[in-house]
């Protein structure tokens, strides 16, 4: 945890949390389920306000509606944030296990598009039975973060509504490739019932995360 004078040398730096989907393949809203005593969304919230300033973090889907979709949520996030934001990252409430260290790494890199990612581990294989190399690809994962009026302004557009993540974003407007950032396995996200209980076990065996 930072300090409130150390935060202070970061009031450009704002965020937005994604906590608006509908959960479909969940079974229900994802964000709102309990976790050691705390929504999902407030274990996102908690950390990123202890490295950025409380009012300058926006939870789409709490704080204001969401979009119909992730990129509209995005959107909307951004048009809610300070109009002199210089750097914005990227969370979603379905990555609880984010750490403050994670957040802490996105704020101070200077990029205007950075994104975690880890090695692929499983064989890939296209449905047509192309086989990739694993090796020259990454899972890409969130946090991110990005210069906030370049993101801002490729989403005013209005030719970005349905994309995944924002580093495609920004690679597609202003062919900026992202800064990948190897990390570790701790930003598992919650799609499926089921990946409650492999959150659970890594909170079991590292004790920190949370």
């Amino acid at each position: 945890m930072i300090s409130k004078e150390e935060k202070l040398n970061y009031k450009k730096t704002a965020a937005i949390i994604l906590a608006a989907g509908k959960g479909t393949r969940f079974g229900g809203k994802k964000q709102f389920i309990s976790l050691h005593g705390k929504y999902l969304y407030q274990h996102v919230l908690e950390k990123a306000s202890d490295c950025i300033d409380i009012g300058n973090i926006v939870t789409v889907g709490v704080d204001i509606p969401g979009g119909s979709t992730r990129s509209e949520s995005v959107r909307m996030g951004l048009k809610a944030l300070p109009s002199d934001t210089s750097r914005v990252v990227i969370l979603e409430a379905a990555r609880p296990l984010v750490t403050r260290e994670q957040i802490q790494i996105l704020i101070e890199d200077s990029w205007p598009s950075t994104s975690f990612v880890i090695p692929l581990v499983n064989t890939v294989v296209s449905r047509s039975g192309f086989y990739v190399d694993r090796s020259q690809y990454y899972d890409l994962l969130t946090p991110q973060a990005f210069n906030f009026s370049l993101l801002n302004k490729a989403y005013e557009t209005g030719k970005y509504l349905d994309m995944t993540d924002e580093t495609r974003v920004m690679y597609e407007e202003y062919n900026i490739k992202a800064n990948f950032i190897e990390t570790g396995d701790n930003l598992v996200k919650v799609t499926y019932p089921r990946d409650v209980a492999v959150i659970e076990s890594l909170i079991k065996d590292r004790g920190d995360l949370l």
